[in-house]
């Protein structure tokens, strides 16, 4: 009966640890976007998708996944969004104990709303998972990673599921 007990609590709490890599109330940030994607691809619909990918870099990193989480929002003007509910949502990588790596913010926005983010989360030796958090006065992009990666396997993704494309190897905001 303790195996039991015992075997059922790590399973829960595994299972409960399991999605603390999408990102939470992003209904909050995007309230007011004029265009919005919200979308969450679990391990077999990302199997699923990766019989259409034809690159074969691309198809080897999809395969190492376990979800991506995808939350795009366009505004048709600044100050449409509430800076304080995307830092909540920063807020919570934190809280959740991943590892902040970047932060670069834009000399050319003078609203300071331009910032990319980038976190990750270890598990042993192991990268397991990734966030990429691209925020303008008018654009938010946050791409929600969970498997095994490496910062060539995000090169490989972009362009794929809902990831923007971005320009030489730089993770930035394309028009």
């Amino acid at each position: 009966m303790l195996a039991f007990a015992l075997a059922f609590t790590c399973a829960s709490a595994r299972a409960q640890q399991s999605d603390d890599w999408i990102p939470r109330n992003m209904d909050a940030v995007g309230q007011h976007a004029s265009f919005r994607t919200d979308f969450t691809f679990d391990r077999s619909m990302l199997a699923l998708a990766n019989n259409f990918i034809e690159d074969e870099d691309t198809r080897r990193v999809v395969a190492k996944l376990n979800g991506i989480s995808v939350h795009c929002y366009k505004f048709s003007m600044p100050g449409l969004y509430d800076p304080g509910s995307l830092e909540a949502v920063r807020q919570q990588y934190r809280d959740r104990g991943w590892k902040h790596l970047v932060t670069s913010v834009s000399n050319h926005d003078p609203s300071n709303l331009g910032r990319t983010d980038v976190w990750i989360r270890f598990e042993h030796a192991n990268v397991e998972g990734a966030v990429v958090m691209l925020a303008s006065p008018t654009n938010i992009n946050l791409i929600a990673i969970n498997g095994t990666v490496s910062p060539l396997d995000l090169l490989h993704l972009r362009g794929h599921f809902g990831i923007p494309r971005f320009q030489g190897g730089q993770l930035q905001q394309t028009p």
